[in-house]
């Protein structure tokens, strides 16, 4: 019986079988896709400008990437990689992995001196590594990764959705500061510690403090771009586990549960509500009066009820005086003398001279 000796292991040098029987097209378009998923993985928790910056001290140079080329290779719309580019992408990774696990070969690397700027932002660039030799991979690494010759285990970002983020962001001050509270924390030690533990730029660790204290709210759009190095503070505050979507699925549940008793509290007073029966006024009946001697006599039916004084009608106006017509060859002035008692006819006045008589 012969004996078969197995094969030879593939080369590392080489690139994957697969990859290599690939149509040239179609590999190439792959890899520019998967270029674009692995920028998307560098820029987590690093902005458009702080990689820029990045490659200026990486290169020790300035101008070799720009902000416009980034956001070109993220949308994956270079059809061609330039070469400043990828050795500025390529440089950024690998003095990134130096400066935190080899810091001692920092200065053999030809880099610009290291600000604490630049060091906030080094602390929060996580680095691409090779899948088999979790080596940082170079511009040689990047480049193959682009014509399509080299894929990475990247898993797809998880994003919120904009519900989400509105329900995170009205949550996360208040579970942070009782989480703070229930270690112990003051404010202002847990404002340092949130300042030291913030990945990144300054401005995001005071946000994040103004946000515990009370003084500001997140909106969804910004709880969007900040959530995962709020992970990272709150891993490393509360000495919790790092894994961002695990705490994002903890406080939505929390969130939900709190919607839900909201819910059927409302929904318990309503039916409450519902169920008490409601008071109606007794309004007084008109009295009958009772039936007297005046009353016996008269037919049933033939009874007429008195009619009520209108208390709002107006009063009569009071009737005049008649003045008595006055006699005949009075004077006009004579209606002055109206109410005076009259001479009898053919007498005279008492008082009144008389004329001699002739």
């Amino acid at each position: 019986m012969q004996l078969v000796e197995p094969a030879p292991p593939w080369p590392p040098f080489l690139p994957d079988r697969q990859l290599l029987q690939a149509a040239g097209s179609g590999r190439r378009e792959a890899g520019r896709q998967h270029f674009s998923e692995a920028l998307l993985f560098l820029l987590r928790y690093v902005s458009h400008p702080q990689l820029s910056e990045l490659a200026d001290w990486a290169c020790n140079e300035p101008g070799n990437l720009h902000t416009s080329q980034i956001s070109h290779m993220r949308n994956n719309k270079v059809r061609m990689l330039g070469t400043k580019a990828v050795d500025a992408l390529g440089r950024i990774n690998q003095a990134a992995w130096v400066q935190r696990h080899r810091p001692e070969l920092l200065a053999e690397l030809g880099t610009a001196p290291l600000t604490p700027r630049l060091s906030a932002i080094l602390n929060a660039y996580q680095p691409l590594l090779d899948p088999i030799s979790q080596e940082p991979l170079g511009n040689g690494a990047l480049m193959a990764i682009y014509l399509g010759y080299l894929r990475l285990p990247i898993a797809q970002p998880r994003s919120l959705s904009a519900e989400q983020a509105g329900l995170l962001a009205g949550l996360i001050g208040e579970w942070f500061d009782a989480a703070l509270s229930a270690r112990g924390l003051g404010f202002r030690a847990a404002t340092r510690r949130v300042q030291l533990a913030w990945p990144g730029e300054k401005a995001g660790a005071e946000r994040l403090v103004r946000v515990i204290g009370g003084l500001e709210d997140y909106s969804a759009k910004q709880l969007t771009a900040d959530w995962e190095r709020i992970a990272i503070v709150a891993a490393a505050v509360l000495e919790r586990p790092s894994d961002p979507w695990a705490l994002a699925d903890e406080l939505l549940a929390v969130a939900n549960a709190n919607a839900n008793a909201a819910t059927a509290k409302a929904n318990s007073a309503s039916k409450s509500a519902a169920q008490v029966t409601p008071i109606r006024s007794k309004r007084a009946k008109p009295s009958t009066p009772p039936a007297g001697p005046a009353n016996a006599a008269e037919a049933p039916g033939d009874t007429v009820p008195a009619a009520e004084p209108d208390a709002e009608a107006p009063a009569a106006p009071p009737a005049k005086r008649r003045t008595p017509p006055a006699a005949p060859g009075q004077a006009k002035g004579g209606a002055k003398q109206a109410g005076k008692p009259q001479p009898p006819a053919g007498g005279t006045a008492k008082g009144r001279r008389q004329p001699s008589k002739p």
